[in-house]
């Protein structure tokens, strides 16, 4: 199955995001919750070469390893996808729990960026994730302390988080894979928000390592009428459906057999295209990119770019289109700062 992408598309997206009314745009409210970490990112540029190295240290008992390029920044499905949204321009809230200097770390990542973070308890434990980063692909290998990130659950709400969910647009879930408590959480928040009329919408995670509990997910959560929109990648979809091919036609099919188990509307995004499942499918290609700094991070700021174009009345293929571009923009940037509405612009102006 070939995609091609229909260039109608560029301009009907590029009209409308030239036609917002940027001061109108904080009036969008979403609430995020509930994974903040830290990601601390390791470059390796070879491989074996390091790996030797690192091996032939250990062995003579300890030693340094120079030469290794590193950087800290905000992490987390929920957080990252809270900065996206605030960078275009939308009021986001981030509810988390984490310690004093992770509050610290908040603020500086994304509180000074818009951000609301007043939601953010400190009486947990700060979560990390250090990124191995190898060649020129950057495929990551991620090691993981998810700190209170493991138990957050839906009592923890207080009521002025409640109140919040209550008035906002959307209420966004995220990372069920290292939140043993991810089921109850979402299906209780979810529950609240639609009672006060406020759009649903979950991303799992790679559900992998949790693999024995997916059928008691899609049971509990995904199959629930309180779930609006289901947000997942092409290994997620692969878990859900239990397929092993990777063909477009294969992986369409899986999303649309899944679809018809559950009430949620169908958001997938892979490398080479995304589309969405609702009374019917839409198919868009992926928006080529000639240089990708990084992989990490991609999923949610392809989250937010589907979240915003969600909410502002997108149709579904400039809404797919828009959030791939949203993705794109941010993996193709030297630093790994989340475009806003000015530099999708550009992007879009490119292709």
């Amino acid at each position: 199955m070939l995609i091609e992408l229909d260039k109608s598309i560029i301009e009907r997206v590029l009209k409308k995001l030239k036609e917002i009314d940027k001061e109108e745009l904080s009036n969008n409210h979403v609430v995020l919750l509930p994974d903040f970490f830290v990601d601390h990112f390791l470059t390796i540029s070879e491989l074996e070469r390091n790996l030797s190295k690192i091996i032939k240290i250990y062995h003579r008992g300890g030693g340094n390893l120079p030469g290794i390029s590193q950087k800290i920044s905000q992490g987390g499905n929920a957080a990252n996808a809270a900065l996206a949204l605030a960078r275009l321009g939308f009021s986001s809230h981030l509810i988390c729990r984490t310690d004093k200097l992770g509050l610290h770390l908040l603020e500086y990542f994304l509180g000074k960026n818009g951000v609301d973070i007043s939601g953010v308890k400190t009486d947990g434990k700060l979560a990390i994730t250090t990124a191995l980063e190898f060649g020129k692909k950057r495929a990551n290998v991620m090691i993981g302390d998810t700190g209170s990130v493991s138990d957050f659950s839906f009592e923890i709400l207080d009521e002025k988080d409640r109140d919040l969910i209550s008035k906002s647009d959307m209420l966004c879930v995220t990372n069920w894979t290292l939140n043993q408590n991810g089921a109850e959480l979402a299906k209780n928040a979810f529950r609240f928000a639609k009672k006060h009329n406020t759009k649903t919408f979950f991303d799992t995670g790679d559900p992998s390592p949790r693999k024995n509990e997916i059928p008691d997910l899609i049971k509990n959560v995904l199959t629930d009428e309180n779930l609006d929109i289901l947000g997942l990648n092409e290994n997620e979809l692969l878990h859900f459906s239990n397929i092993r091919t990777s063909s477009i036609e294969d992986i369409v099919n899986a999303a649309t057999a899944l679809k018809k188990k559950i009430h949620a509307r169908i958001d997938l995004h892979t490398a080479n295209f995304a589309c969405t499942i609702d009374k019917k499918c839409i198919i868009v290609p992926t928006p080529n990119i000639d240089k990708k700094y990084r992989s990490t991070g991609a999923g949610d700021a392809w989250n937010a770019g589907d979240i915003f174009a969600d909410l502002l009345g997108f149709d579904n293929d400039e809404r797919l289109f828009f959030a791939g571009c949203v993705a794109g923009c941010y993996i193709s940037s030297a630093e790994p700062v989340h475009p806003g509405l000015n530099e999708i612009i550009k992007f879009i102006g490119k292709i």
